[in-house]
């Protein structure tokens, strides 16, 4: 397959316009979704964030009505209940100011999040699981981290280090809440979460308390990950670097108590 020329390449490229209805005030309105087929996946973080050719693929994810704010990930958002639809109207749509982002070409970071944002209230107001709102939470924090890394070539401006403190903050915010959540649901809901199987989520969690200190923690999701016949390759590769280093880690700590 011949590859795209890069010279030419622009992010709108990548999306297009989609019709939908609300389901919660019946209003039509257009949401910019993703041309999955030409988004090229290069890496990832060790947490698993994505990075794809030219394009943060995690701006698209929500699709969001100008008219009322109910917003939700697009595979949810057609499916409410009639009990979550009035509690959405009382919780969210009631302190919603109706705003026009239909002349937006592509969204920036502070768009994606607004809409995130948005997201999280609804999932709030319809009383999500767990696992749906702890995604959420891992979405933003994945997005403050993609609009921090945008600054990062940029030195000695005030205001753009406090516009990366303020992200790098806001990041650890989420990605705590993301922690616990996951951490609940796990405990109480079925597989798949959030579209999560048994070995992403537990890796996740794993390199989640290996980062905030938990290595006892750490180390249960990793062991369980390691044997799973049902995790694939890549994950027991990420898991078996996760163990390397957690095991690094706790060998530095010795040598440090000891000396």
């Amino acid at each position: 397959m011949a590859e795209m020329n890069t010279a030419s390449y622009t992010e709108d490229q990548f999306i297009f316009d989609k019709n939908m209805t609300c389901v919660v005030c019946d209003k039509p309105f257009k949401t910019k979704v993703l041309k999955t087929s030409k988004a090229r996946r290069v890496s990832s973080d060790r947490d698993l964030r994505p990075h794809h050719a030219y394009i943060d693929t995690l701006k698209y994810g929500i699709c969001s009505c100008p008219h009322c704010g109910y917003s939700a990930l697009h595979s949810a958002f057609p499916h409410l209940s009639s009990r979550q639809i009035e509690e959405i109207k009382q919780h969210v749509c009631a302190h919603y100011l109706p705003e026009d982002l239909s002349d937006l070409k592509v969204y920036s970071y502070d768009d994606a999040i607004y809409f995130h944002e948005l997201a999280v209230k609804s999932a709030e107001a319809k009383y999500a699981k767990d696992g749906e709102k702890a995604y959420l939470y891992l979405l933003l924090s994945w997005l403050y981290r993609g609009k921090r890394e945008t600054y990062d070539t940029i030195e000695g401006d005030e205001e753009i280090e406090s516009i990366r403190n303020e992200s790098l903050k806001e990041e650890e915010r989420y990605y705590e809440m993301a922690y616990e959540g996951f951490s609940r649901a796990i405990m109480n809901e079925s597989f798949p979460i959030a579209g999560l199987n048994q070995p992403t989520l537990e890796y996740l969690l794993g390199y989640m308390a290996f980062h905030y200190g938990k290595l006892e923690v750490a180390a249960k999701y990793v062991g369980s990950v390691l044997t799973m016949s049902s995790a694939s390759r890549n994950v027991k590769d990420m898991a078996l670097e996760l163990k390397d280093e957690i095991l690094a880690y706790i060998r530095a700590k010795k040598k440090k108590q000891t000396s």
